[in-house]
């Protein structure tokens, strides 16, 4: 693959998600590395998931030069690749990073995040960590999520161990 990662003036890096089939990441992640400043793959979650920061050109170039191979998430209802916010990637990219048994992947349309409580974790294996408060298996759990795309839940997290913020709502 050649690469063209020329950016235009007026184009912003940012993080993007790509659904990869037929258990290519490795070989996609290989192949993209140069249209990409940076691939994360959350292969103790789900390995069919890669989020990519690069420009909305190399996005495009990328999604035409893989088209059978991979999806790339977009906003709902439209055609526009859904960019993801900096913080949010950086608390998804901790949070999946940790060795963590009991972390479940959750249905990101199955919860309404809203009506959780938003905490920071000040203790722990997640200290750091942003999210919402669900009660998932009879248990306290932090929910990291990305619109549209994806919500992790981590094992039990003590209340001791939560500092609540206020919601974005």
């Amino acid at each position: 693959m050649q690469n063209d990662s020329k950016k235009p003036e007026n184009e912003c890096e940012g993080w993007y998600a790509l659904k990869v089939f037929y258990n290519r990441t490795e070989q996609v992640s290989e192949q993209i590395k140069g249209l990409a400043k940076e691939i994360y793959v959350p292969r103790n979650i789900i390995s069919s998931l890669m989020f990519v920061y690069t420009t909305p050109s190399n996005l495009e170039y990328i999604r035409k030069d893989r088209y059978e191979w991979l999806k790339v998430y977009t906003q709902p209802g439209e055609r526009i690749p859904f960019q993801i916010p900096q913080r949010q990637m950086e608390v998804f990219k901790f949070v999946t990073g940790v060795e963590d048994k009991n972390m479940k992947l959750v249905d990101p349309n199955a919860i309404n995040y809203k009506s959780g409580e938003h905490v920071r974790v000040t203790g722990g294996l997640f200290e750091g960590a942003e999210g919402y408060i669900k009660r998932i298996d009879g248990d306290k759990r932090l929910v990291v999520y990305i619109e549209g795309v994806v919500a992790v839940a981590t094992s039990y997290i003590p209340s001791t161990y939560l500092e609540k913020l206020e919601n974005d709502a």
